[in-house]
């Protein structure tokens, strides 16, 4: 199996000679999944349609974008099976965070009007995490499910879900590594995966970021880290 990190906040997943996108910021060159309507997730489908594509309903129906609707029950897709479930995401501005982002909305007011006017037509959908299997072994991809606001309700319905997952893959968010770490060791998963999903987009908008091994004080051992545009291969 090898996980791939190809910039932004977007994944490449290959395993049995099944490769799988996820949230491409560039032109996708195969199968697709969108878990988001955040501006890097969506960017590369709307640079290009790619050969098969996968999200929820609602994200197809609001990119004019035909493709294979995600959710609860288990769909088959480009060699996987996929089970795709709404997750809480972390407050858009705590107050200290609002406060960096207004300051860099000062710095690049015409980069924040472009994100914000996104903001304001995209869908309110809530994010998804994927289970994602094939040949017998499971990817539970997490995204940023697991962070300080994480309700003591939906963490146990995600465990309920990814318990024993072959390989957990979470990011973390600025504030959040020490959350992230600990919620992650309550899935028992066989290798867990730390992936720098908002890091890169952070550093573009000039906003602060911690060094990925941050939360590697908090995960259970041995728990692997994946920087932009790394590649890990797990036997």
């Amino acid at each position: 199996m090898h996980i791939a990190h190809i910039g932004a906040s977007g994944l490449a997943l290959s395993h049995a000679g099944a490769r799988l996108l996820i949230d491409p910021q560039s032109a996708p060159d195969g199968p697709t999944v969108l878990t988001w309507t955040e501006t890097e997730r969506v960017a590369g489908v709307r640079a290009r349609a790619p050969s098969e594509l996968a999200a929820a309903q609602t994200v197809l129906d609001w990119l004019s974008r035909p493709g294979t609707a995600l959710g609860a029950q288990p769909v088959h897709f480009a060699g996987w099976t996929i089970v795709a479930l709404p997750f809480a995401p972390i407050p858009y501005a705590t107050p200290r965070e609002a406060v960096r982002k207004a300051l860099s909305a000062v710095r690049s007011p015409l980069r924040a009007f472009e994100r914000l006017r996104h903001l304001a037509r995209r869908p309110h959908t809530p994010p998804l995490v994927l289970s994602l299997t094939r040949e017998g072994r499971t990817i539970a991809l997490l995204g940023q499910a697991l962070h300080r606001y994480t309700s003591r309700r939906d963490l146990d319905r995600l465990v309920q879900r990814f318990h024993g997952a072959d390989v957990l893959i979470a990011g973390t968010d600025y504030d959040d590594e020490k959350a992230t770490g600990r919620h992650c060791g309550a899935f028992n998963a066989k290798t867990v995966v730390i992936a720098d999903l908002t890091g890169p987009v952070r550093r573009m908008l000039q906003l602060p970021t911690r060094p990925l091994t941050t939360v590697l004080r908090s995960a259970p051992k041995g728990t692997l880290v994946l920087e932009e545009f790394q590649r890990l291969t797990i036997v």
